[in-house]
């Protein structure tokens, strides 16, 4: 017969009749060894492998972040330079005929066809603005050659210029924002042979 049979299932019941100092109380040596305020061994262990696991989730948490704040940076930059590529590929035709105007502003007698001349540099000018606006801008073509921004069309001699000077500007450059969206074409100084 088992004790729980002997005492109806009521734990008072199988003390019944003891003295409390005929109990004998057996304790787990580890739990009795540890001071008020400690773990236990096993119990220290578990709690420096919860804090080792809880120091990975935040170390791969901050490294989520990091990845995500610079997946949106990435894709922000290529928002930007996917519009100055189609403001560039837009622009590109406009600025043949912002030239031509001005050749034929350059070529124009302004004595002659004074209201003409007048007219096309309204144009000229109201086409220019509007570039202006959307953020194009002239390259500067003066001074020395410069190969990122410059194109060389033709050399002449010059002795009263360094080589490499520009000396004429063909074809006016521009660019938007730090893209070049098409090279000046220059005309540069050479020595006398």
């Amino acid at each position: 017969m088992s004790d729980t049979d002997q005492t109806d299932g009521k734990p008072e019941a199988a003390f019944a009749g003891e003295k409390p100092s005929d109990i004998e109380i057996v304790a787990d040596e580890s739990v009795v060894d540890a001071k008020p305020g400690t773990a236990s061994g096993a119990t220290v262990d578990a709690f420096d492998v919860l804090r080792d696991e809880l120091r990975t989730v935040k170390e791969r948490a901050a490294r989520a972040q990091a990845d995500f704040d610079n997946a949106r940076k990435r894709l922000r930059k290529e928002a930007d330079e996917s519009g100055t590529r189609a403001v560039i590929r837009f622009v590109r035709p406009i600025l043949d005929q912002l030239d031509n105007f001005g050749r034929a502003l350059t070529a124009a007698n302004p004595e002659a066809f004074a209201e003409f001349a007048q007219g096309v540099s309204m144009i000229h000018a109201n086409l220019a603005s509007a570039l202006a606006q959307a953020g194009i801008e002239p390259v500067a073509a003066e001074g020395v050659f410069d190969p990122a921004v410059h194109e060389v069309i033709a050399e002449v001699e010059r002795a009263d210029q360094p080589k490499g000077t520009i000396v004429e500007v063909f074809r006016q450059g521009y660019r938007l924002k730090d893209q070049l969206v098409r090279a000046a074409q220059v005309v540069v100084a050479k020595p006398p042979a």
